[in-house]
């Protein structure tokens, strides 16, 4: 499944309280959602190759965009919307499944030492 994506234009925003934080909301074809975090416009192919990835586990995502940013979005009806509230970096974790560690490159030489 893919990601919706629609104009900023085309969508009514609206803040909540959650666990102590206050978080924007959208209203969009019936249906509730958080918005996860906003980007640069400049990412949005990684914000949306995230989202795809984010739509294959839960049902409704929604990718936003405006003249300077793109925002991601997930259903606020969906079980495991709260847990990822919850979640104390939010960006950081997004910004770690957008830019994951490289990992060290393998040498097959020994080193100094052995």
């Amino acid at each position: 499944m893919l990601p919706l994506v629609i104009n900023e234009d085309q969508i009514f925003t609206f803040n909540f309280w959650f666990n102590g934080s206050v978080h924007c909301g959208m209203y969009h074809q019936s249906e509730l959602y958080c918005r996860l975090e906003s980007f640069t416009l400049q990412k949005r192919p990684q914000v949306y190759q995230l989202g795809c990835k984010l739509a294959q586990q839960y049902t409704a995502i929604v990718l936003s965009s405006s003249v300077t940013s793109c925002s991601l979005w997930i259903s606020l009806r969906h079980p495991s919307t709260g847990r990822i509230l919850l979640t104390a970096d939010t960006c950081g974790l997004l910004e770690l499944m957008l830019h994951p560690p490289r990992e060290a490159p393998s040498t097959d030489r020994p080193s100094a030492r052995e």
